[in-house]
């Protein structure tokens, strides 16, 4: 079970780290839940990159944690 949780957690972090950029440029449509308006949408949103660069570091710690070890021959 180690192995599939190790790479599902990488994805997850990788695509986390990825949206949260995407959220830090300006001038270019971010979806937002509770706004149509186009300020709002076109201005950078650092709340929510924040919170997927929060799950980025939550996947990367459950990647650590659960990381593929090499067996130790004595």
């Amino acid at each position: 079970m180690k192995k599939p949780l190790f790479y599902i957690a990488i994805a997850v972090a990788i695509i986390c780290i990825a949206l949260g950029i995407y959220y830090l440029i300006p001038g270019i449509y971010h979806f937002v839940g509770y706004s149509n308006h186009r300020s709002i949408t076109m201005t950078a949103h650092r709340l929510y990159a924040a919170v997927f660069f929060l799950i980025a570091c939550i996947g990367l710690a459950i990647a650590f944690f659960t990381g593929l070890k090499q067996s130790k021959k004595a």
